[in-house]
């Protein structure tokens, strides 16, 4: 593997981030081969977002972005052999000032989490992390600025693993989570550094596991202080110990939540009532903005932006998402999974990304486009006013060799065929 060098990130608060999933699918289901990896910083993927490719980083950054989230860098076992690097991801985003928040691969618990207790796996995805680009001269890289846990478990009280639908079985996965990478990162000899740890929740009304709190987002937040105070709470035995806990909370801890609400219902929800869990500060892992309209947008991020400046304890936020998520179809973009860009007709380059099969389907590279037609009026807007937010400019980010640049016209989304997702 090869050795990384970069040049300094910018500081990553306040967080102007942008959740990146961006699979190279144009139709529900992606194929008959079923999604290629989602694992998005490997090497394989770099035609998208390398410089000399898409260079989606660079988009990002171009936008005014100094964050990337994604969701599924460390546990994908099937993608993480050591010719699987993510070095030259991480450098790239360094050099750009993109500070990158990993996730690990939430679905993982399924296979790898035996009654919710996930301190063996998340242990295993971090050592094997390490050994693929996440670690640089004994630390964790320098472009990662925060590790993120887990992504929504408040799903699991619907599993079938979590009999009887007990808030325990999704605490007791975050407790063991945060417990297996405090290991790793004691048995590699990996300094904490700057790096943060989170979990994001959603935006569903439920009592956390104390009951003492029942309003979206902040049941988690709650969840883990009731944790981390007794583990006992979740039916969890730390290998850690309570010390080695409770200083990894007090010093490292964000508190997370997903949302497509605004901001101004979300800071009524959270900020205006986070006294009780200061000083553990929080952020927005995933800022939907579910049919809003550019001004609002625009004037959300700009508030957010002064509420984290403000020493407030909110951090920043992580606009979902960059690109439109085809795979799910139309009742994913019903329920806000389109992006900042589309996807186009004319492809760039092709792509063959790491899968668990002998010989993985190679998968085109996409021109990207800012035109989303099936959303109505400024609701179209969303990168437009992204970029404006964040001091930029649109017209300059799409003049790059990633985008359309107008070339093709987007199909009706009422009236054009089931699987005509793209530009043509």
């Amino acid at each position: 593997m090869c050795l990384h060098k970069a040049s300094a990130s910018t500081s990553p608060w306040p967080l102007r981030g942008i959740a990146y999933s961006a699979l190279p699918c144009t139709e529900p289901g992606c194929s008959a081969a079923g999604k290629p990896s989602e694992d998005l910083a490997q090497d394989a993927y770099a035609k998208q977002w390398g410089p000399s490719g898409r260079d989606d980083l660079g988009t990002m950054a171009g936008l005014g972005a100094n964050g990337i989230r994604l969701y599924h860098s460390l546990g994908m076992d099937e993608d993480h052999s050591d010719e699987a690097d993510h070095g030259e991801f991480l450098d790239r985003a360094h050099e750009l000032g993109l500070n990158v928040m990993p996730g690990y691969h939430t679905e993982a618990v399924h296979r790898g989490c035996p009654s919710f207790d996930c301190y063996d796996t998340w242990k295993r995805a971090t050592l094997q992390g390490f050994k693929v680009g996440f670690k640089q001269d004994g630390n964790w890289h320098p472009a990662i600025s925060m590790l993120i846990l887990l992504n929504e478990p408040d799903a699991y009280v619907h599993w079938l693993e979590c009999p009887d639908g007990g808030a325990w079985c999704r605490v007791k996965a975050v407790l063991s989570a945060l417990d297996g990478v405090l290991a790793a990162e004691r048995e590699a000899g990996v300094d904490a550094g700057h790096v943060r740890l989170s979990v994001t929740w959603s935006f569903a009304m439920m009592a956390s596991i104390d009951g003492k709190e029942n309003g979206p987002g902040v049941f988690g937040f709650q969840d883990m202080v009731a944790g981390i105070a007794d583990p006992q709470i979740a039916k969890y035995t730390p290998r850690s110990s309570q010390a080695e806990l409770e200083h990894a909370f007090k010093t490292r801890w964000v508190h997370g939540v997903n949302t497509q609400s605004p901001w101004l219902f979300v800071k009524e929800m959270i900020a205006n009532k986070y006294a009780n869990f200061a000083p553990i500060p929080w952020f927005i892992g995933e800022y939907g903005a579910n049919r809003q309209p550019a001004a609002r947008i625009r004037s959300d991020l700009e508030d957010m932006q002064r509420t984290a400046e403000g020493n407030s304890g909110f951090l920043g936020t992580a606009f979902y998402q960059f690109e439109t998520s085809y795979w799910k179809g139309r009742m994913g973009l019903n329920f806000g999974h389109y992006g900042l860009f589309s996807l186009g007709k004319r492809t760039l380059a092709d792509e063959t990304p790491r899968c668990r099969f002998a010989h993985c389907p190679a998968w085109p590279v996409h021109c990207l486009s800012s035109k989303l037609s099936w959303l109505p009026g400024t609701t179209a807007h969303r990168a437009k006013a992204v970029a404006a937010a964040w001091g930029s400019s649109l017209q300059k980010v799409t003049s790059g060799p990633g985008f359309c640049e107008g070339k093709g016209r987007r199909l009706d989304a009422a009236t054009e065929p089931e699987n005509s997702w793209i530009l043509v």
